[in-house]
């Protein structure tokens, strides 16, 4: 189990000197400590996706959580896609990282008006 450390209490701004503290951690400047904080608080990584069914038609979408959203899909739950049900077995033909979800949704209709065969040479890489 760890060590607990008092910090001292202080109102000041001033950095907290303490030995237990600076011999086991280096200082940690205002704006490293703000980036931390922001980089916990952004949002989480969007994917977009393509299933293909077992008729050889091509879904698309988006998520944060490929392998979930795919159960779900094969489950045929009410969290599925009602295009998808019925027409397994679905194979998860493509994924890619996009970043935020604004960027997943226009990547997912860019994708969605692409024709057949350049999708088929995306997914075929």
């Amino acid at each position: 189990m760890a060590d607990i450390v008092q910090i001292p209490e202080t109102n000041s701004l001033e950095p907290v000197s303490s030995p237990e503290l600076t011999d086991r951690y280096e200082p940690v400047s205002r704006s490293e400590l703000t980036n931390a904080l922001e980089a916990v608080k952004t949002e989480p990584t969007w994917f977009l996706y393509m299933v293909r069914c077992a008729n050889g038609h091509l879904y698309t979408g988006v998520t944060t959580d490929v392998t979930r959203r795919f159960a779900e899909h094969q489950s045929g739950s009410a969290k599925s896609a009602k295009y998808l049900r019925g027409k397994g077995p679905l194979t998860l033909a493509y994924s890619e990282t996009v970043g935020s979800r604004s960027d997943a949704l226009k990547r997912e209709i860019a994708l969605k008006r692409w024709p057949r065969t350049k999708k088929l040479a995306l997914i075929e890489g």
